[in-house]
Parts: C-alpha cells; structure tokens; sequence
C-alpha cells in the first residue's frame, strides 16, 4: 500500500504555567491530507461567505464565545443558532482527524512537576501518538508537524521533536532511521497564516478540556447544549490507531 502524507496542526487551550489561573493546559492537533485540507478549506469558506459575505474571516473559538469583532452577529439569537449548526456540520466532516493532551495542573504539580515539565510531557505525548498514527499497521506514512509560532513553546515543542529524532521511539521499535523517515518537518507559522487546519484546533481545544473535565465529574454540561454538541464532536474525530491498539488518541496527564 502506498504511503500517504499527512500534517499535524497543533494548538493549545489554557497555559502550562503553573502560576497560572487556570488548571487545565490542553494541545489539540488536526490530522489531514491534502485532499482533506481542500475540502476543508471549501466547506469554511462557504460558511464564512454565506454570514460575513467574505472568506478572510478566521474561527477563534475567544471570539466565538464572546460575540465579539467579527462574530457580533452572534448577538442575534436566529444567527447564532444557524451558525452553531452549520458550523457543527462542518466540524463532523469526515476529513480531519484529531489527537488530544490535556494536563490537570493540580494534579502535576501534586506529583513534583514544574511548569517545563507541563509543556514538555504534552509535546511529547503529541508527537508519540502522532507517530503512532503514522506508523499504524505497519504502515509507513510521512508526517509533517505544524505549529503556531509563540517563542519559548517552539523551543520546547523542537526540544521534544530533537528527541525523537536523536533516540526514536522504542515502544513501539522505532529506530532513529525510522523516525527521521517518517516525520519530514517541523514548520513554526505566523499567527497571520489562519490556515483552516489550525482554526478547527483552536475551536476544539477548550471543548476537549471541557470533556476530560466531564468525565471527571468536575464539569456539568447540559444536555443537548451547544457545548455537548461541541466535545462530543472532539471525542467523536479522535484518530484510530489501528487494530490491537486504543482507538482513543486522548489522555490526560499526569
């Protein structure tokens, strides 16, 4: 079977500083391929054309929530409720897949980790299941790994890349040879680029949190409610494995 190629975006939700509010951090990453990606990209801009009469909008999940710059129009409740429609119909395209990381905070720092340990284990775990993905079945697809530029993380995300591509990945037998085959690149984009893959990670992150949350019992969402809708759509686009291995490609740390 021919190799395929697929890129992984990958956004966050939350900050792995301890010191911060909030105690969730949470990587979500968008698997496709370029036929995926041009669908995807067809189905937003239809959706961006049909509200705003133009495609240069961008899906910020802040901005969402907040009825705010662009999405004031949120405000009325008929658009707001044709939007949550169309935009979930979007978002259960079969043309992406996803992998999830989430820390508990609390939990990490109970357990001795310092914030460089929150980013590091998440962009670590990132990129094993993203390698697993590729290598399911004894396939040997190619992997490229994309992320929003933002300073100290890319530093931290290439740390754990180099690591993978110095020492391989032994659970499942892959060599530093296989590695380097099979990612081919680690790319670092402005936060102008607004490609359609690292929006959906950005709408599906905070659901994503809000999910692991749930299951936890420290989250009550209502049945029915847009943001039931919402984190059943990101456990529903978990990528799969392959056989003899979980088809969850979520966890939550430590």
């Amino acid at each position: 079977m021919r190799a395929e190629r697929f890129k992984l975006y990958v956004d966050e939700n939350g900050v792995s500083d301890l010191a911060h509010w909030d105690p969730n951090f949470t990587l979500c990453g968008i698997i496709v391929k370029k036929s995926w990606a041009e669908e995807l990209g067809i189905k937003s801009d239809q959706i961006k054309f049909k509200y705003w009469g133009r495609t240069d909008i961008v899906f910020h999940s802040k901005d969402i929530a907040a009825k705010s710059g662009d999405f004031s129009i949120l405000s009325n409740a008929t658009i707001q409720k044709d939007f949550q429609r169309d935009l979930l119909n979007f978002l259960n395209l079969p043309c992406y897949q996803c992998i999830i990381v989430s820390v508990d905070k609390p939990k990490a720092s109970a357990a001795g980790w310092k914030s460089a340990n929150i980013l590091d284990r998440a962009n670590e775990k990132m990129i094993e299941m993203f390698l697993k993905f590729l290598t399911k079945a004894g396939k040997s697809n190619k992997g490229q790994i994309v992320l929003e530029s933002s300073s100290a993380q890319d530093i931290a995300f290439y740390k754990q890349y180099a690591h993978f591509i110095s020492h391989g990945l032994t659970s499942i037998s892959l060599t530093p040879d296989d590695v380097k085959k099979t990612l081919t690149s680690l790319s670092f984009v402005s936060k102008g680029n607004h490609d359609i893959e690292a929006q959906l990670a950005d709408l599906l992150a905070y659901p994503a949190t809000q999910k692991f949350l749930h299951l936890e019992g420290k989250r009550a969402i209502a049945a029915g409610s847009h943001l039931e809708k919402m984190t059943n759509t990101a456990w529903a686009k978990r990528a799969f494995l392959g056989p003899g291995a979980t088809n969850e490609t979520s966890i939550r740390l430590p």
